[in-house]
C-alpha cells in the first residue's frame, strides 16, 4: 500500500491528506508568523478513535511521516515540533538559520519579536470583538429574523417499505422540504431561504404517520436529486445531500458516523459519495467511485461485507401511474374480463382480434364498461383471439382500468372472493376525483370508495399486496394550494386512510 501525504492551499490555510491505500485521514494547516512558518492539526487521539482506528497504534509514525513530508516538500530549512496528544505539528526555521545571527541581532531581533507580539494580540483582540459582532447580526439574520417555516411539501417520490417486526413495519416513506425564509439582512442584501429535509414514515397498520428530521440548512439549489433509496427490512435509506437511515422500530436516525463505527477497517470515504448508493433486494449496496469494487450492508449489524458491484433498475423505471393499470385480465383460461369503451369494442377489442394476457390500459378519458369475453388460445398460448365479447348491463365507469403491481403484471387478484381492484373517475371535466373499487370475477361491485385525489393530478400508484397507495392532491379551490395526501386502500375491505403531506 503507498503512502503519502498532500497539502492543498489556499490564501493563508488550506488542507492537509495522509494517505494509506484507501485509508486516509485529513486535517487543516495555516500559515504563522515571526519564527513559525506553519501550524498542522490533525486532531487529537480522540478524534481518531471512531473514523481511524487503524491509525491509533501507528499514530505517533503518521505524526512524524506527516511533519517530514511537509519539511521535505515545502519547508526544508525548518523543523518540527510536535504533540503527539493534541495532533498539532508546528514548523519553525531550522537552528541552521538562527545560528547565522549575531548575538546583536538576536537581541534586536527578539526585542522586536516582544513588541510584534504584543501587538499582534491586540490587533487579535479587536479582530476578535469585530468577528463577534458580525457573528450576532448574522444570527440574528439568520434566526431572529426568519420567517415562520411554511407547511413542509413532499419531495420527489414516495416509496414502499418494509419491516420484519409488524403489519406497523411496513409503510410508505416520503420526503418532505420545509423552506425557511428569511428577511433582508442588516446589510441591505436580500435573504437567503434555506431548506430542511426530513423523512415521514406512514406505517400501514397504523393511523399515525412519523416525521422524523435529517438535515437541514441546505441552499434550495441542493436538495432536487435527494431521495428514497429504500428500505432493508430494519432500515429506510435516504440520499440528502449525504447518507441516512431511519430505524423502522423506533425510528432513529443512522448516520455515516454509525457506519463508521461499525466498519473500522473501511476507509471513511466508502460512505461519502452517495451517486453509487442503492437498495437492491434487502440489503444497502455501495459501489465504489470507480466501480471496481462494492459493499452490502447487513441490516442488522450495519456490517459490511464485499460483494459484486450491481445497478439498480428501480430508478430508470417510469414512475407514470399508468404503469399500475390493465385494460383487462384472464379470469379462466378462455374467459377474459375487460374495461372497455363502445370504441375500443368496435376496434382492438371486437371478435376476430387478437390480444395478449396483458393488455395495458389506454390512457384516453372514454366511458367503459365491464365486458366478457370468449377466447381462443394460440398453439404458443401467448396470444388469445377474441370468438365473442359483450358489455354488461349497468354502470359506465369513466377513465378505468384495473390495477397491477407494475407494467409485466397481470391485475392483482384477490380471493374470498375470486376478485380484481378497478379505479374510475367519479365525474367528468375536472371536477373528478380518483375512486377505488373491488369486483369480482362476474363483474359485480363489491365495494368502492372515492378517495378524494384529484384523478388529473394523480402523482403515484404504490402498489401492494395488501394496500395500494395514492400520492395526488385534493381537488383545487380557488386562490387555494391544493392538499398533497397520501391515500391507502385496503384492498380486501376498501379501508381507507388519508394522510396530510402537509408537514
Amino acid at each position: 500500500m503507498s503512502v503519502s501525504v498532500r497539502f492543498s492551499v489556499n490564501g493563508r490555510d488550506g488542507s492537509v491528506q495522509f494517505t494509506d491505500g484507501l485509508r486516509a485521514i485529513t486535517g487543516y494547516f495555516e500559515f504563522g508568523g515571526n519564527d513559525v512558518v506553519a501550524m498542522i492539526g490533525m486532531g487529537t487521539s480522540q478524534d481518531w478513535e471512531r473514523p481511524h482506528p487503524w491509525a491509533m497504534a501507528q499514530r505517533a509514525a503518521i505524526l512524524r511521516f506527516i511533519a517530514d513530508e511537509a519539511i521535505r516538500q515545502h519547508a526544508r530549512n525548518c523543523v518540527a515540533d510536535i504533540d503527539d496528544a493534541r495532533g498539532d505539528i508546528v514548523l519553525r526555521k531550522g537552528a541552521r538559520v538562527l545560528d547565522t545571527m549575531s548575538s546583536s541581532q538576536a537581541a534586536n531581533a527578539e526585542v522586536f519579536a516582544s513588541r510584534y507580539q504584543d501587538l499582534r494580540a491586540k490587533l487579535a483582540g479587536v479582530v476578535a470583538a469585530i468577528a463577534l459582532v458580525l457573528a450576532a447580526l448574522f444570527w440574528i439574520g439568520q434566526r431572529t429574523l426568519s420567517v415562520g417555516r411554511a407547511h413542509g411539501t413532499p419531495l420527489n417520490e414516495s416509496v414502499r417499505y418494509a419491516g420484519k417486526d409488524s403489519m406497523a413495519a411496513v409503510g410508505i416513506a416520503t420526503l418532505i422540504q420545509t423552506i425557511d425564509t428569511h428577511l433582508p439582512r442588516w446589510s441591505g442584501r436580500g435573504g437567503e431561504d434555506t431548506v430542511a429535509i426530513s423523512v415521514v414514515l406512514t406505517p400501514i397498520g397504523d393511523s399515525t404517520s412519523h416525521r422524523i428530521a435529517l438535515v437541514d440548512g441546505l441552499s434550495p439549489n441542493q436538495i432536487g436529486l435527494s431521495r428514497i433509496l429504500g428500505g432493508d427490512g430494519q432500515t429506510v435509506w435516504v440520499d440528502a445531500l449525504g447518507l441516512y437511515g431511519v430505524r423502522v422500530r423506533d425510528n432513529r436516525v443512522v448516520t455515516t458516523d454509525d457506519l463508521r463505527a461499525a466498519n473500522p477497517q473501511l476507509d471513511a470515504a466508502w460512505w461519502d459519495d452517495t451517486r453509487g448508493m442503492d437498495v437492491i433486494g434487502t440489503r444497502l449496496h455501495i459501489v465504489s467511485r470507480d466501480r471496481s469494487a462494492a459493499i452490502n450492508v447487513d441490516p442488522e449489524t450495519l456490517k459490511a461485507t464485499p460483494s459484486t458491484p450491481k445497478s439498480a433498475n428501480a430508478r430508470r423505471l417510469s414512475s407514470a401511474p399508468e404503469r399500475f393499470l390493465a385494460a383487462g385480465l384472464l379470469v379462466a383460461p378462455t374467459r377474459w374480463l375487460g374495461l372497455h369503451s363502445s370504441g375500443e369494442l368496435g376496434d382492438e377489442f371486437r371478435p376476430g382480434r387478437w390480444i395478449r394476457p396483458i393488455e395495458s390500459a389506454d390512457p384516453t378519458r372514454e366511458l367503459r364498461r365491464l365486458c366478457a369475453a370468449s377466447l381462443e388460445a394460440d398453439s404458443s398460448g401467448s396470444r388469445f383471439k377474441i370468438l365473442s365479447i359483450e358489455a354488461q348491463v349497468g354502470d359506465e365507469f369513466l377513465n378505468a382500468a384495473f390495477l397491477r403491481s407494475d407494467e409485466m403484471s397481470s391485475p392483482l387478484r384477490l380471493t374470498d372472493p375470486d376478485s380484481a381492484l378497478m379505479i374510475y373517475t367519479s365525474a367528468p371535466g375536472l371536477a373528478g376525483t380518483l375512486v377505488v373499487a373491488r369486483v369480482d370475477l362476474q363483474g359485480a361491485l363489491l365495494w368502492r370508495i372515492d378517495t378524494g385525489l384529484d384523478r388529473y393530478a394523480l402523482r403515484q400508484i404504490i402498489p401492494g399486496e395488501d394496500v395500494f397507495a395514492f400520492v395526488g392532491t385534493r381537488q383545487a379551490v380557488a386562490g387555494k394550494l391544493s392538499e398533497p395526501l397520501l391515500v391507502l386502500v385496503d384492498n380486501a375491505s376498501g379501508e381507507m386512510k388519508q394522510h396530510s403531506l402537509w408537514r
